[in-house]
């Protein structure tokens, strides 16, 4: 990841650590933030203090990667043991010397050129066309009016759809595209968070649903990720067979509760727990987690036993009765703060991993070399054959994909869920 900083029109260049590059300049470049960029920053405010949240929050709210600090932030910020970037003494932070902005880049892993021995060359890519063009019908891709959010698999003739479902929260509307370049507006029928899949419906009755083939994988073995056009998103290698990547730990906040009319009073905070990672305070009222109402101790360990260590939630509260919100990132046993969000930086670079990567039953890895938008969908073998749905982009050489037994099993469960429901 690059940053440029700007302040008291200093220029300069030269090489941070892990492959990081800092440049200053005279002004700051106001722009909208990339999807990318903005999972780091969100990232980041899992390892912060509180006072240097704020600058990263209003980047958010801004819609910029520009992040303004003053010389006693930063200063703050370059001393955090959670700071990827090395060299930064090397800037002026006395208090006269004015604010100081931090730009942040990624590298363009999206735009990088495919070089001739890659696997994901246009010459290979061509050579298999066909195999990506005999499951075109079965494949769609979600958008949200602005971004892909995902893609998706046809399920049913009558327009079902299967995808990843941490990628649809908080949208409005689901425009699903299907094969023959027609749009649809897509409703949630059902979703299953522990295997992370939504099940979607469109008004379509003429679509073709995929064929999961469930037949053993071997080693080594050639796959394909196809897209609605028929053109091959990924191509990749089958690497490691079906297992949990569940750590079997259970979910943690990391407060004591006690019980108030308004909520949940929190009268102590665990320092480096996901309750002090994501700001909140002794003294603070929990009133709802992960979109359900807390009113007693007993709503609010029920609703975090409802999650997996590693997934986020909301959290809405009160702090001297003013409503407040923030998101925690729930800890399974507690890991050294540092080492954790190392980790997390470390398996960044050269990826961009999806949100949600981690905790499933089963799943089988591969190393195609997907975005997190270009999860969701299916992934065929050499024949042609689904053999399972692309889940989670986790790291460099690793996707997460699961395998075809397990998600017609999910897909039965959803179906049967939703049917009852109806009746």
């Amino acid at each position: 990841m690059n940053a440029s900083v700007w302040n008291q029109g200093l220029s300069g260049c030269f090489c941070l650590g892990i492959a990081l590059c800092l440049t200053w300049l005279v002004q700051p470049a106001a722009a909208e933030i990339p999807r990318d960029v903005r999972d780091v920053f969100e990232s980041m405010l899992e390892n912060l203090e509180p006072d240097l949240q704020g600058p990263f929050r209003e980047a958010l709210s801004k819609d910029t990667a520009v992040v303004e600090m003053t010389p006693k932030q930063f200063r703050k910020f370059r001393a955090n043991p959670f700071n990827p970037f090395e060299g930064l003494d090397e800037i002026d932070a006395s208090d006269d010397a004015g604010n100081i902005g931090l730009k942040f880049e990624l590298p363009s892993l999206r735009t990088r050129p495919k070089l001739k021995f890659e696997k994901q060359h246009r010459d290979l890519a061509k050579q298999l066309s066909p195999v990506a063009e005999s499951v075109r019908p079965s494949v769609v891709r979600l958008f949200d009016g602005k971004r892909q959010l995902a893609m998706g698999v046809v399920v049913s003739r009558d327009g079902l759809i299967v995808t990843k479902n941490s990628e649809l929260r908080g949208v409005q509307e689901i425009v699903c595209r299907v094969a023959d370049g027609a749009t649809a507006t897509a409703s949630l029928v059902r979703s299953d968070d522990k295997n992370d899949v939504a099940l979607l419906q469109v008004d379509r009755r003429d679509l073709t649903p995929i064929q999961w083939h469930t037949s053993p994988l071997k080693a080594g073995q050639f796959l394909l990720t196809p897209d609605e056009t028929g053109k091959i998103v990924a191509v990749g290698n089958y690497s490691v067979a079906p297992r949990s990547t569940s750590s079997g730990e259970q979910a943690f906040l990391g407060v004591k509760p006690e019980a108030t009319d308004e909520g949940v009073r929190i009268s102590d905070v665990r320092p480096g727990a996901a309750s002090a990672n994501a700001g909140l305070r002794n003294g603070d009222v929990i009133v709802s987690l992960g979109g359900q109402q807390v009113s007693e101790v007993a709503d609010l360990v029920f609703q975090i036993r409802q999650h997996a260590p590693g997934d986020r939630v909301a959290i809405e509260y009160l702090r001297d009765s003013v409503p407040r919100k923030t998101t925690a990132t729930l800890a399974g046993n507690m890991i050294h703060r540092e080492r954790a969000a190392r980790f997390k930086m470390m398996n960044r670079l050269g990826a961009v991993p999806s949100r949600r990567n981690s905790g499933f039953p089963t799943v089988f890895q591969h190393d195609a070399p997907l975005f997190p938008e270009q999860c969701g969908g299916a992934i065929v073998d050499l024949d042609g054959r689904a053999v399972g749905l692309n889940i989670a982009r986790n790291g460099r050489a690793a996707t997460y994909a699961i395998p075809a037994s397990h998600v017609m099993t999910v897909l039965e469960q959803l179906q049967r869920e939703d049917v009852a429901t109806r009746r």
